[in-house]
């Protein structure tokens, strides 16, 4: 296709890329929040994300003017319906990300306390913060090999996310039970952290769409 077709596609997976890597910076610093009980970091993971959904409508008008303008065939459309879609995930995934550093910023400046559960919070944390970069650094890999293998660990932390997702659940339940005048604190912690359960589920899908840019075949998400 034309060179400057190609340009705008680099271009367009760019922007992707730089959306992925602020997801991960933002969720990196919400988990240092967390563990550090720092306030500051919970804010500057908030403003880090907060022109998420602009910038994936930026990234969407210049892919739908790119398949207007050039027409893309086989390998070429497959990889642009996957930027488009990719884009998709990751501001669903910044959504999660700014829900939980709100959430920690409320949980340190309140009085509930947390901390027989602060080990498995940390655990989930983590192991959502893995899959969300094995599907950050699949956009980039054109490896079938090496896509292979990125499924298969975002395949384990997804499956791991969600067995300490049942732990941690688990454990709030019995907190609230202990403790039922913080019931609505807990609540509140509990779907925070159930949104980062789905971080691992849409960090599969990125794998997913990046393995079907390159391989082809029928798309199943």
């Amino acid at each position: 296709m034309l060179d400057n077709y190609k340009e705008i596609l680099e271009k367009s997976k760019g922007r992707v890329l730089d959306l992925g890597r602020d997801a991960l910076s933002a969720y990196e610093l919400s988990i240092d929040a967390f563990m550090e009980k720092d306030i500051n970091k919970a804010t500057n993971a908030i403003e880090m994300l907060k022109n998420s959904h602009q910038r994936n409508n930026k990234i969407n008008n210049e892919i739908i003017k790119t398949l207007a303008l050039f027409s893309p065939e086989a390998r070429d459309l497959r990889v642009v319906i996957a930027h488009l879609k990719i884009a998709s995930e990751l501001t669903r995934i910044t959504d999660y990300i700014k829900s939980c550093a709100k959430n920690i910023k409320m949980q340190i400046s309140g009085e509930f306390y947390l901390e027989n559960v602060r080990d498995d919070t940390i655990s989930y944390m983590q192991s959502s913060f893995k899959s969300l970069k094995v599907a950050v650094a699949s956009i980039n890999t054109k490896d079938e090999d090496e896509l292979e293998e990125l499924y298969r660990e975002v395949n384990v932390e997804e499956c791991k996310c969600d067995d300490i997702h049942s732990i941690l659940e688990q454990n709030i339940i019995q907190e609230i039970c202990l403790t039922p005048e913080s019931a609505r604190d807990f609540v509140s912690f509990l779907k925070s952290m159930r949104k980062l359960e789905r971080i691992s589920d849409r960090s599969l899908n990125i794998v997913k769409l990046s393995y079907f840019a390159v391989k082809g075949g029928k798309l199943k998400l």
